[in-house]
This record gives structure tokens, C-alpha cells and sequence, in this order.
């Protein structure tokens, strides 16, 4: 599997604490079959780590798991909080993109609404193709808002403990919803040292409902797409 929204970087975000805490992060993601892992600190007020910073921590803990020789590919990101000035940032490389290529992850507000369309717009418009972050946790979103997005050419990643109910009840009618739509284009952990991965388990869960097929497209063959750029 591959996983690309991760919070085990350590130093530069709520993911993890110590160097410890972020490789026995690595070493569960292995038990839990991912073989790539995207590692996409948030970038947002609170976390104002600079890309030069964050790629020096990231080249530093990729040495770190190499001597551990754990069958894993890690690749650099960011989980971007969108605002006014995110595309200016993105233009001028003060976000990181997902393993140096056109796509970025974006998260927005969950609590203040904004127009998902015109953020959409203006992200591909820079050239750039915009993951909409746990698109299940946007209550404002509304099914045309999906569908308008997904046309546009965003895609949209949904969170693994969501499909597997540790989430909220709302969350999980509209990931059902999602996957009866054929909206989703990717599943990750979302992994926090705090937060359990519940990849495999997710995995399972869409096997079963959906199919094999569906699974392998959200779980492994769209994100092999991020990292061929």
C-alpha cells in the first residue's frame, strides 16, 4: 500500500515528538503493508516550519531508516491549510509539494465554509492539482460540491479510520457516499503518534464492501501516480 498523507516527520509538527516516536511510527506502517509513505507535515500558522528546514529534518530521518533497512520508501510533502495567499506560496515555493511534483494536499476549514470551487479554480489554474485532505470532515461540503470539484480535476482522499467507524456516524454516510459515487481517489492514515494507523484495517473494509479492484485503485494505484510525478 502506500500512504500519503502521514504525520511522522518529527520536530516540525503535532506527528511526533522524538526520533524514536517517528521510526516506530515507520516500523507499524510496515507491519501494516505500506511499502511508500508520504511524510507531510502540516504547514499551517502553527507550523511554520520552512521547506529548506523541513527537507533538511527529512533527509536526516530518511538516513535514520535506511539503517534500520525496513522495506519502505518515504517521499516528502506538506499538508497545506489553505488561505488567500496559498497559491502565491505554492508559485514561490514556500510549500512543499507532494515529492516535488504538481500535486499538493490541501486541507481546509472545518469550521469556517469557503468557496471549495474558486480554491480549486485558482490551485489548478497555478498549475497545480490539488488531494482535498479528509474530504469526509468538510460538513459545508455539499454533493455538488464534490462532484463540481472532481470534475474540475481535484481529487479527493478520505481518512482510514473514518471507513472504519472510529470516526463520527455523518462521516461515515458520507464516505459510503463517496464510494457509491466513485469519487474517492485515495485512502490514507492520516497517522499521528497519537493516532492509530488503521490502514490494513480500512483496506479490508473496502475489499470487502467494494470489491479488490476498487481497493488496489485507492489504497495503491492512484498514488503511484504522485510519485511517477
Amino acid at each position: 500500500m502506500i500512504d500519503i498523507h502521514t504525520h511522522v516527520l518529527p520536530f516540525v509538527d503535532d506527528g511526533s515528538e522524538s526520533l524514536s516516536q517517528s521510526l516506530e511510527m515507520v516500523k507499524t506502517a510496515c507491519e501494516q503493508g505500506v511499502t511508500d509513505m508520504f511524510l507531510t507535515p502540516h504547514r499551517r500558522h502553527e507550523y511554520n516550519t520552512t521547506p529548506e528546514e523541513t527537507i533538511e529534518v527529512f533527509n536526516n530521518f530518511k538516513k535514520e531508516v535506511e539503517k534500520l533497512d525496513l522495506p519502505i520508501n518515504l517521499y516528502l510533502g506538506n499538508e497545506i491549510f489553505y488561505k488567500i495567499d496559498t497559491v502565491d506560496k505554492l508559485l514561490n515555493s514556500h510549500r512543499l509539494t507532494m515529492n516535488n511534483s504538481k500535486y499538493v494536499l490541501i486541507e481546509f476549514s472545518t469550521i469556517y465554509p469557503i468557496d471549495v470551487e474558486e480554491a480549486v479554480y485558482k490551485i489548478l489554474r497555478a498549475g497545480f492539482i490539488p488531494i482535498i485532505a479528509h474530504v469526509e470532515r468538510y460538513r459545508y461540503f455539499t454533493a455538488e460540491n464534490y462532484f463540481e470539484v472532481k470534475k474540475m480535476g481535484a481529487l479527493l482522499q478520505v481518512n482510514a479510520d473514518s471507513i472504519v467507524g472510529k470516526e463520527k456516524r455523518r462521516r461515515q454516510k458520507t464516505i459510503d457516499f463517496l464510494f457509491k459515487q466513485q469519487l474517492v481517489d485515495f485512502v490514507a492514515s492520516d497517522y499521528h503518534a497519537n493516532r492509530p494507523n488503521l490502514l490494513k484495517e480500512a483496506y479490508r473494509v473496502i475489499e470487502k464492501r467494494f470489491g479488490e479492484e476498487a481497493a488496489q485503485v485507492v489504497f495503491n494505484l492512484k498514488a503511484k501516480e504522485i510519485i511517477k510525478g
